[in-house]
């Protein structure tokens, strides 16, 4: 569960300025009768159609707004400062530059919902069913049995395969063992670093497309949702939408931790978003 502040929520639980504003409306307007989009542009000093074109994505967040936002929130220094690095990361347009607003999101950052390995827990990647198998972990039936394990991963995997990711994700501190002996989540959600050049990885993600594919055929269409779009946009567009994207993951994320029923099932949830055309080049309109 997220730690609540003065404001509702945990300011550095977020790594997206459009899903923090959306939350903090949310939670004044069930703590506040009177609370609108027009109540809060009045404190702010800024037009309530600028909220809303900011937490739709049409528009990005400015630092200017930034500042009379976060004074309107009665948002600390320190928040404000988060607040700040949350809004240069995500309009960053280089990697070099969300690095570092990145790193200075992590120096900020208090307890935080979401734990962000360290290069050194990269190993957790490898193996497809890593991440399988510490979800499973939290399931109500489940049974350190590593057979058990084994025969209820989709696809199988060996019981030698299960005892080998256990006593990886110990090693690594991805597990641990409460004070009962039981196997549990050492944090309540784990991320890799932002956009992690990494060739580790990247493997992780085939495979998980590879699960993907497979899925088309070993489950039925109410048991699976996979669908597609193919566009023709311009590139602005083309980033919003990858900003959309994040904003949605760390929606699912939030969902999953303020979740409080026993978990039932493990599922996987991925996002594919490439081109299928080359870009004209801006002169001569030809392929590059």
């Amino acid at each position: 569960m997220r730690t609540k502040n003065a404001h509702g929520f945990n300011i550095y639980d977020y790594t997206d300025y459009r899903l923090l504003l959306k939350d903090y409306y949310s939670h004044q307007k069930k703590e506040i009768r009177s609370f609108s989009f027009r109540y809060f542009a009045s404190r702010a000093g800024v037009s309530a159609s600028v909220f809303k074109d900011i937490t739709a994505g049409r528009r990005r967040l400015s630092l200017a707004v930034m500042q009379k936002y976060a004074a309107a929130m009665k948002l600390t220094p320190k928040e404000t400062e988060y607040f700040s690095a949350i809004v240069q990361f995500v309009n960053s347009t280089s990697n070099e530059e969300k690095n570092l607003h990145f790193t200075r999101m992590l120096r900020l950052r208090g307890n935080s919902a979401i734990t962000f390995i360290e290069e050194g827990q990269y190993e957790f990647f490898r193996r497809w069913y890593h991440s399988a198998l510490r979800e499973m972990v939290t399931l109500k039936d489940f049974k350190e049995d590593y057979d058990w394990i084994a025969k209820r991963c989709m696809p199988r995997i060996t019981a030698g395969q299960a005892k080998k990711s256990i006593e990886v994700m110990l090693l690594l501190g991805i597990l641990r063992r409460d004070e009962e002996g039981r196997l549990a989540p050492a944090d309540a959600v784990i991320s890799s670093e932002y956009e992690l050049k990494s060739f580790v990885l990247r493997n992780f993600h085939a495979e998980m497309l590879g699960l993907a594919r497979q899925a088309l055929e070993r489950f039925e269409p109410h048991e699976r949702e996979i669908s597609s779009l193919t566009l023709g946009i311009s590139q602005k567009c083309y980033d919003r939408i990858k900003e959309r994207i994040r904003t949605f993951k760390q929606e699912l994320l939030t969902m999953a931790v303020n979740d409080t029923a026993d978990s039932e099932t493990v599922c996987q949830c991925n996002f594919q978003l490439f081109p299928l055309a080359e870009k004209t080049s801006e002169k001569g309109g030809e392929a590059r």
